[in-house]
């Protein structure tokens, strides 16, 4: 089994699309200011409050302007004459800005403030409804803007979330075969060079192959643990852990033949989370399985955690700072199986191999 990284000729990829979004970079012409002076009727700036460029534009007699919390209900009291929608924030922000988009059937521009582009391309995602979780449609952006100035430590992010794609890939592909399928080898999008506009760039085209059904990954979930924790880096912390565990998983991982997690008891300790316990016949399936495809993912797997020394490199190169290169504290990613129950580790914990003590 190959991973490989989808090496490309640089160029400048201002004007690079996905279903009718098209990737900017910031300029004159790009930012807010400029948007509601070429719009006609009103325009409807959602944002998190501390965006300096949305604050000024939001002084225009043409602009409505409300400071997200987190739900969309507040968006539908906006008045009907809302001609266009200009979001910045976080990828929940940004759904829910293409919700009220998609509802109200006008056209949004997005400014993301993290260059994962997390919120852009997706067809639906899950937004808070009057304190109610949804999956909702999201209208395709116009436009995603994004500010070449960005700090360092941001697209340090950016870069991470890239290698979390290189991992989604390598566990996509082993679900595939621990489902029975043989799965087709899959490649990850990573910049050809660590200048901003080549990390948002990759970023970018693997949101869009995510948008076509490229595994998003159980990276994710770990790294949004991560952050509600505190940690700086969650996206690089989430890579550092789950490198690790595949490695150790494919190399040497052996299914305990005498042991059934207490899964009741682990999903009370993830917070009420959801599971499901193998049947017999899946679990004797899985662990053949294993041993036919262990010494090709171990490789695959071991090629990455190898590169953590270099990664770390450019990581506190892009940041500016050190980066720690330890795992850290694994309380998040001992829950992880109840938080991403499709992931890869969730079967990792059906072998009885997530029960280390804390």
């Amino acid at each position: 089994m190959r991973l490989a990284e989808d090496l490309l000729p640089k160029r400048s990829p201002d004007g690079e699309s996905c279903e009718g979004t098209v990737l900017r970079f910031s300029g004159e012409e790009t930012g807010a200011g400029g948007k509601i002076a070429r719009s006609g009727g009103k325009v409807l700036l959602v944002f998190s409050g501390d965006d300096p460029a949305f604050v000024e534009a939001a002084l225009s007699p043409r602009a409505i302007s409300l400071v997200f919390d987190g739900d969309c209900l507040p968006l539908f009291s906006m008045p009907d004459g809302v001609s266009r929608v200009l979001a910045s924030g976080e990828g929940d922000l940004l759904r829910a800005a293409r919700y009220f988009a998609e509802i109200r059937g006008v056209p949004c521009t997005l400014y993301p403030s993290h260059p994962a582009l997390e919120g852009c391309l997706e067809e639906r995602g899950k937004v808070l409804i009057g304190g109610e979780p949804a999956d909702a449609p999201l209208a395709a952006a116009e436009e995603i803007v994004w500010d070449r100035e960005a700090p360092g430590p941001l697209l340090a992010e950016g870069y991470a979330r890239c290698l979390l794609a290189r991992l989604a890939a390598l566990e996509g592909a082993a679900l595939s075969r621990f489902s029975g399928k043989e799965g087709e080898e899959m490649e990850a999008e990573f910049p050809v060079a660590t200048e901003a506009e080549e990390i948002v760039l990759a970023n970018f085209r693997q949101r869009k192959r995510e948008r076509g059904g490229f595994p998003v990954g159980e990276g994710t979930a770990l790294a949004a643990l991560l952050k509600e924790r505190g940690e700086k880096y969650p996206f690089w912390r989430a890579y550092l852990q789950l490198s690790a565990l595949y490695a150790a998983f494919f190399e040497k991982g052996k299914p305990r033949r005498y042991f059934t997690p207490d899964y009741r008891k682990r999903a009370e300790n993830a917070g009420g989370a959801v599971f499901s316990v193998p049947t017999p016949e899946e679990y004797v399936l899985r662990a053949m399985t294993l041993e036919r495809i262990r010494a090709p993912f171990a490789r695959a797997a071991a090629a990455i955690s190898d590169e953590r020394e270099e990664r770390a490199k450019i990581m506190s190169a892009l940041a500016g700072e050190p980066v720690s290169r330890g795992a850290g504290e694994l309380r998040n990613l001992k829950i992880l199986p109840e938080r991403a129950p499709e992931g890869l580790s969730a079967l990792i914990r059906d072998f009885g191999l997530m029960e280390w003590e804390l």
